[in-house]
């Protein structure tokens, strides 16, 4: 196991937990507008960053249809997972959206089978198999079909396959993927700027500052995963995310006050178990000799 990969993963999970309690401070800007902000103020700090590191030249010499070709599924991917992301947090449906980061796992371990043969040892496919069978008592215990969970799942799943086979390196494969989406996100943020829908520019300097700010917790935690996803095996990025959900899940229940009933805390405790026998499992495949059985 690589432990700086390892290291840039549990950094990433640690950042999209805590992530909710930034978002509730960009209130009263929309989710659109937030999504926009974020992705104009993330291709402000690459391209700085791109700059002063003496990469951007490189990259433009690499860009070919192919590539453009790829990363810009990656964009479209990322986007639809901020947007749903950003929509949960400013509904009060940060709950929802942890559920969403639960089944993730399973959906990379499933990607991570098929599309790159990777193998589990069977301690860790019981630590799956648990975490699934919380997953699927939680979706048969929801009153309706919870669409920004799977949303969520689904389009980080494969955006994670996406990055682990990506021949950019971190910094400028997001870099990329946000030049794409910047003419969309400008034009959106013109429209709504017409209509008197904005938010930066008509409230506090602190609001603009943290507007501003969301390029940076937006792209920090992209390219740790990037840096993640090719040095660690996808479906132990997969089981690692649980991390993240969980601190959000906390942050729901526990600071934005959402509801949580006995059947929801039994399904969340099945998944949390699961986690612990796949890190038992992933602990000794790691150090074999250190843990007992």
């Amino acid at each position: 196991m690589d432990m700086h990969g390892l290291g840039f993963a549990l950094a990433t999970y640690f950042i999209w937990g805590l992530l909710p309690l930034y978002l509730a401070l960009l209130k009263p800007a929309s989710a659109l507008e937030i999504l926009a902000q974020r992705i104009l103020w993330s291709l402000v700090f690459l391209l700085a960053w791109l700059v002063l590191s003496g990469h951007l030249r490189a990259l433009m010499r690499r860009l070919d249809l192919r590539l453009v070709g790829l990363y810009a599924l990656a964009a479209v991917l990322i986007s639809i997972n901020w947007g749903v992301y950003i929509l949960a947090v400013t509904t009060n449906r940060t709950v929802e959206a942890s559920l969403g980061y639960f089944i993730l796992p399973i959906v990379n371990v499933i990607i991570g089978r098929i599309a790159l043969g990777e193998r589990l040892s069977p301690v860790q496919a019981a630590g799956v198999l648990t975490a699934a069978a919380g997953v699927t008592y939680l979706c048969l215990g929801a009153q309706s079909v919870p669409w920004i969970a799977f949303a969520l799942a689904l389009s980080f799943g494969f955006y994670g396959l996406i990055k682990k086979t990506a021949p950019l390196p971190a910094a400028e494969g997001l870099f990329l993927e946000t030049a794409i989406l910047a003419l969309p996100a400008a034009v959106l943020l013109w429209t709504m700027g017409m209509r008197g829908q904005l938010a930066m520019l008509h409230g506090p300097a602190t609001l603009d500052l943290l507007l501003a700010g969301s390029g940076v917790v937006t792209v920090v935690p992209l390219i740790t995963f990037a840096l993640a996803a090719k040095r660690v095996p996808l479906s132990t990025i997969g089981m690692l995310q649980y991390l993240a959900p969980t601190l959000q899940f906390l942050i729901g229940v526990f600071v934005f006050g959402e509801l949580l009933t006995e059947a929801k805390l039994a399904g969340f405790a099945i998944i949390w178990c699961g986690l612990i026998v796949y890190l038992y499992g992933l602990a000794r495949r790691t150090h074999p000799a250190a843990l007992p059985g």
